[in-house]
C-alpha cells in the first residue's frame, strides 16, 4: 500500500529532514522510499528509476550529484547556479552509477552531495559540452560546466531556460531519526 509506505517513511524522517521540494516530490509519489532495513539514512528514488530511463532519439541523459544549496537553487530557478568551479555532468548509466558514489561515500566532495539529478538534453548540447571539456572518471565521461572546467554552464542553463532540456531528481539520501 503506497499510502502506508509514505506514512511509515514520514515517521522515520525528522520534520526538517527533507527539503521542501523533496517533500513535495515524495508526497506526490514522484519519489519512493527504497531504504533497506537497518539503514542509517533514508533513500528515496524516482518512481520511474533512473536505471530504467532511456533518452528519446536525438537526446541523452546526463547526471549530476549535488548538495542541498545547488539542488534548492535548481528547484527554485530551473537552472544551475554559478557557484561550482567544476560542476560536472556525466552521461548515461555509467554517469548515474558514478553520481551515486558521492551519496554512498565512495567519492567525496565539499558540497556534501545528497541528491542526484537527471538532465534530459539534446544530443547536440552534450556534443558541444564534450567538445569544450571532458575527462574519464571511474569509467564514465564527465563534462565540466564550471569556470575551472569547460565553462559550458551558460549554454547548459540556456537550454534549461528555453525548455530544450529538462531535469528531475532521481535519488535523495537523508539521515534517519536517532541514527
Amino acid at each position: 500500500n503506497v499510502w502506508k509506505t509514505m506514512v511509515e517513511t514520514s515517521k522515520r524522517l525528522n520534520k526538517r529532514a527533507l527539503l521542501p521540494h523533496e517533500r513535495a516530490l515524495f508526497e506526490a509519489g514522484a519519489l519512493v522510499d527504497v531504504t533497506h532495513a537497518n539503514a542509517s539514512s533514508i533513500w528515496l528514488e524516482a518512481r520511474r528509476p533512473a536505471a530504467e530511463a532511456e533518452a528519446a532519439p536525438g537526446r541523452t541523459l546526463l547526471y549530476r550529484p549535488m548538495g542541498d544549496a545547488e539542488a534548492t537553487f535548481l528547484s527554485q530557478h530551473g537552472q544551475l547556479p554559478d557557484t561550482q568551479p567544476y560542476q560536472a555532468v556525466i552521461e548515461g548509466q555509467l554517469g548515474l552509477e558514478y553520481s551515486k558514489k558521492y551519496l554512498t561515500g565512495k567519492k567525496k566532495v565539499d558540497t556534501h552531495a545528497s541528491t542526484v539529478v537527471e538532465f534530459d538534453v539534446p544530443l547536440e548540447l552534450k556534443q558541444q559540452l564534450f567538445a569544450m571539456q571532458h575527462k574519464a572518471e571511474d569509467g564514465a565521461i564527465s563534462m565540466g560546466l564550471g569556470n575551472k572546467a569547460g565553462g559550458g554552464l551558460h549554454i547548459f542553463n540556456q537550454s534549461l531556460g528555453a525548455g530544450e532540456a529538462s531535469w528531475r531528481i532521481v535519488v535523495v539520501k537523508r539521515k534517519l531519526k536517532n541514527k
